[in-house]
């Protein structure tokens, strides 16, 4: 069997649960029923699959969610002797890495400020703040 390379909306939904589950697209398209990914990056970016894109793009934020819930497994294996500290430490660092970049507004540490509307000040102060 060769592997799909047509868009389908059921194939779209399979890779999507599974990268929300925190599979990497690498792995999922690794498999010899799935696409390539070369062939997936396209379906995201062509504009012909508007739905698998923003399916995508929310598949990826859930895939932080994901990522960051396997930093409380990481740290139960840590406590319970499993693993070393420095391997759940570069482990951590790397998972908290792609849940603040997939899932930002839960989890960077960045703040995203927006402002609107206008100010208004008298004509007599306007025109003294360009003398």
């Amino acid at each position: 069997m060769s592997r799909p390379s047509s868009y389908e909306s059921a194939l779209g939904n399979k890779i999507c649960e599974r990268l929300a589950a925190g599979e990497s697209l690498r792995s999922i398209c690794a498999d010899s029923d799935m696409p390539s990914k070369s062939t997936v990056l396209l379906w995201i970016v062509d504009g012909r699959h508007k739905e698998f894109s923003d399916q995508y793009r929310l598949a990826r934020e859930a895939a932080g969610y994901a990522h960051a819930d396997r930093l409380v497994e990481l740290v139960d294996k840590l406590e319970a002797g499993e693993i070393e500290a420095s391997v759940a430490r570069a482990m951590a660092d790397n998972l908290k890495w792609c849940a603040e970049r997939m899932a930002p507004k839960a989890y960077s540490s960045r703040q995203e400020v927006q402002h609107s509307g206008s100010v208004s000040m008298p004509h007599e102060q306007a025109l003294a703040l360009l003398q």
